[in-house]
């Protein structure tokens, strides 16, 4: 393209929901991945198909209702909304296509490994008896046969409802259809005897009883769908009197989106089109499967007790210098740690003392996934309780967490923490901590700003950096953002921290021009998530028009193209998928010699810089930035979990697989703490 190149062209860019799918081929890989436990990659199956569900679910269903809505205006990338559902149907086809010949191997590697899922028809005189027994003692008594005829008219089918479907031939042709119970196990086990586990997918066994369910009726076929709706929540916060209500709202409407997707496998083609009738489908909303529909279960298959069929258990390393009070530890020093490497621990503790601690006065903390059962939000409680100011700013729009949220949030209420939702437009994303102490005369900030979410699940299975500081004016940084999210939002003057939706995007811009001033001495090393904002991605182009290095470790969505001759071949961009989620955000610039090093909550994405509240913060301590720096250099020489991604946007891995960078940190963080 040379120098001259129109930066501002659409074919610069790829487009997102298809880079989206080819980061969740990525984690078909791992499933199909031999040198992974076997377990494991019936895991990284069941990430598949769960992640898939999402996608339609909020992505799909965003696509179909711009076309509802007569857009017609393209993506950056130019690719109109119609374009570009036809493109997402013919990929995820090519996809499921090699899902469902990985199910089959994987059933037959489970097989050899004395796992066994049985199909009923091939089931022993045995294993029939105790299938049946289990049918008529657990399953029959729940389930609801439901007739479609014209007394009987069509029944709303609920976002991902599972059901068996039934064709009745009469003096008319009729249909049944049997709701498949969430509430009973998937994968039914049988028998366990020697080792070996036997076991029937659910509706496999009411399939082969459905004459039971149908008594006297001439079933002439049965088949199983799927539905998918649209499960996105649209909060009108301007006119919500109760955000509560309105999200609770949005929540019970999810089960009556429009429907997006219909799976289905074994139907007859009257099935299809009094379905596609019915649920007013077209034919690339209809996907016929040639597997088990919901695999996204196989998390139950994964639940097994086989230990040796798993990746070794790791205990994340708990800091020796936490061994000592740990006020007085981040009194002497900035601390920061690599979740799942290093434990958690610490800040849960951190907060578990404040909460006791009769000179601490406030605690104030952003909470957006914070689990099922958390210690965190037992702590806050327990502060309270004990008479300090706690406020806790609750982001229950955290997609699929709502209920959740909502569920804790009226505890904490009730045990008299500040509760607040945020600001109104906005979601709070940022991970932020202060803890406000009384020390001889005055008083001092306790800061944790993390990458990741105050999860203490996740926080062991997700690669995110925690950073601990007393800086003053980190502090007082942190203290003007919690006044913003809740008071009445005014930009605040902030001196060390950038956010999002005020100085963030600009900083970012900012310290990628100033390496384009270097040329060919500049650097830039940037990890995260997902980078799609076509300004920041026009940007690295012209720095590396100027011969600035970039490196970009960009787990999922990557909408820049590297290696585009005259425009992006200093530019090289490597995902990694493996045993842990990399979720951290470090970006490094070499700055003429004067390195910096910032950690963030935020991705490279419109709504991180636009429709969200987050943070960037500058690492200064010598050691940290050092640490940082080296997480980074270890994940670029990964060759074992890396795929590198090229200019069509598709993705390639090195042939020679011999380092991978998440075993190696699970010792060098070890060897670098000590």
């Amino acid at each position: 393209m040379g120098k001259t190149a129109d930066l501002a062209s659409p074919k610069l860019l790829i487009n997102r929901e298809l880079s989206w799918l080819e980061f969740n081929r990525r984690v078909l890989e791992e499933s199909e991945d031999e040198k992974n436990p076997l377990l494991e990659r019936v895991k990284f199956l069941a990430i598949f198909f769960t992640n898939l569900d999402e996608f339609f679910m909020i992505r799909v269903a965003g696509l179909k209702q711009q076309i509802s809505a007569g857009i017609t205006k393209p993506s950056p990338d130019g690719l109109t909304p119609k374009e570009q559902l036809r493109k997402v149907s013919q990929k995820t086809r090519t996809l499921l296509k090699v899902a469902s010949a990985q199910y089959k191997k994987l059933i037959r590697e489970l097989k050899a490994n004395s796992i066994f899922i049985h199909r009923y028809d091939r089931l022993n005189k045995t294993l029939k008896k105790l299938a049946d027994k289990y049918f008529y003692e657990f399953v029959y008594p729940v389930l609801t046969p439901l007739a479609v005829d014209l007394t009987h008219p069509f029944p709303h089918l609920s976002n991902l409802s599972f059901n068996v479907i039934v064709e009745i031939h009469d003096e008319e042709l009729k249909f049944g259809l049997v709701p498949v119970p969430k509430n009973l196990p998937r994968f039914i086990k049988l028998k366990s005897e020697n080792g070996e586990l036997h076991y029937i997918l659910l509706e496999d066994l009411i399939i082969h009883h459905i004459d039971s369910l149908f008594p006297e009726q001439n079933i002439t076929n049965v088949a199983t769908i799927r539905i998918t709706r649209d499960a996105d929540i649209v909060i009108q916060e301007d006119e919500a009197d109760d955000l509560f209500e309105e999200i609770e709202k949005g929540i019970r409407k999810r089960r009556f989106g429009k429907p997006v997707r219909l799976e289905m496998n074994n139907c007859t083609e009257y099935m299809i089109n009094f379905l596609k009738d019915e649920l007013e489908l077209h034919e690339e909303d209809i996907f016929h499967l040639n597997m088990p529909l919901n695999l996204s279960d196989l998390w139950e298959v994964y639940e097994i007790d086989k230990p040796h069929l798993k990746f070794p258990v790791y205990t994340p390393y708990y800091p020796s210098i936490f061994n000592i009070d740990i006020f007085s530890v981040l009194k002497m020093r900035d601390v920061a740690l690599f979740h799942p490497y290093e434990s958690i621990d610490p800040v849960v503790e951190l907060i578990e003392e404040a909460a006791e601690d009769p000179n601490v006065l406030a605690i104030k903390q952003t909470l957006y996934r914070v689990g099922k059962d958390s210690p965190i939000v037992e702590a806050l409680k327990k502060a309270a309780q004990n008479g300090k100011e706690v406020v806790a700013v609750v982001e229950i729009k955290a997609r699929f967490d709502e209920e959740s949220n909502i569920t804790w949030a009226k505890q904490l209420e009730e045990e008299g923490v500040h509760v607040v939702y945020g600001v109104p437009g906005l979601k709070t994303h940022a991970k932020l901590l202060m803890i406000v102490r009384k020390e001889d005369d005055t008083l001092k900030r306790y800061i944790h700003i993390g990458t990741g979410n105050y999860n203490v699940s996740t926080a062991k299975i997700y690669s995110d950096i925690g950073f601990m500081t007393t800086d003053s004016v980190i502090g007082e940084d942190v203290s003007k953002l919690f006044n913003v999210m809740t008071g009445y939002f005014h930009p605040p003057e902030l001196k060390k921290i950038y956010m999002s939706p005020i100085t963030l995007k600009k900083k970012i811009l900012s310290l990628i021009e100033r390496e384009m001033e270097a040329g060919e001495k500049g650097r830039i090393v940037a990890k995260m998530n997902s980078l799609v904002d076509p300004e920041v991605i026009r940007m690295l182009y012209k720095a590396s028009m100027k011969g600035v290095k970039i490196d970009l470790i960009v787990r999922g969505i990557c909408c820049l193209r590297p290696g585009i001759e005259g425009v992006s071949e200093n530019i090289k961009v490597i995902s990694i998928v493996g045993k842990y989620l990399e979720h951290a955000r470090i970006f490094y610039f070499k700055n003429k010699g004067d390195e910096e090093v910032y950690i963030s909550s935020a991705d490279w994405m419109p709504r991180n810089f636009h429709k969200r509240i987050e943070s960037l913060v500058p690492i200064e301590s010598p050691e940290l930035k050092k640490f940082l720096k080296n997480i980074l250099e270890i994940q670029l020489k990964d060759t074992a979990k890396v795929r590198i991604l090229q200019s069509d946007g598709t993705y390639y891995r090195p042939e020679k697989r011999d380092f991978n960078s998440q075993e190696y940190f699970e010792k060098w963080i070890r060897e670098v703490k000590v």
